[in-house]
């Protein structure tokens, strides 16, 4: 007879950095929200997966659309180091495309 065992490690092609993303027109808005969390591991989170997504300049054009400029420039003052870091990742990220640059930051 088998037996059950369950490991306490994660499966090794999980990364506990990334967030899990929405798909379609709900990631953004739903990203947007988890930067209002109050758990730090949740807005840390969110900002690695926000960075990955504006590299691509549609996403970058949606980012603005939802309102992610005003939340990131508050997120500039966050406590923490992490936040801070990747919140001016994503805003270079962001004005390097055609469509962050034409917008006021």
């Amino acid at each position: 007879m088998a037996h059950a065992r369950i490991s306490a490690n994660l499966p090794p092609d999980i990364d506990p950095t990334k967030a899990p993303i929405a798909f379609g027109r709900r990631a953004f808005p739903k990203l947007n929200e988890e930067l209002h969390s109050p758990e730090l591991l949740t807005q840390q989170r969110a900002l690695m997966a926000l960075c990955d997504l504006v590299h691509d300049p549609e996403n970058v054009y949606q980012a603005i659309g939802v309102g992610f400029l005003d939340n990131l420039k508050i997120l500039l003052l966050h406590h923490d180091s992490t936040v801070r870091q990747k919140t001016t990742e994503i805003l270079y990220i962001m004005a390097m495309h055609n469509v962050g640059s034409s917008r006021k930051f």
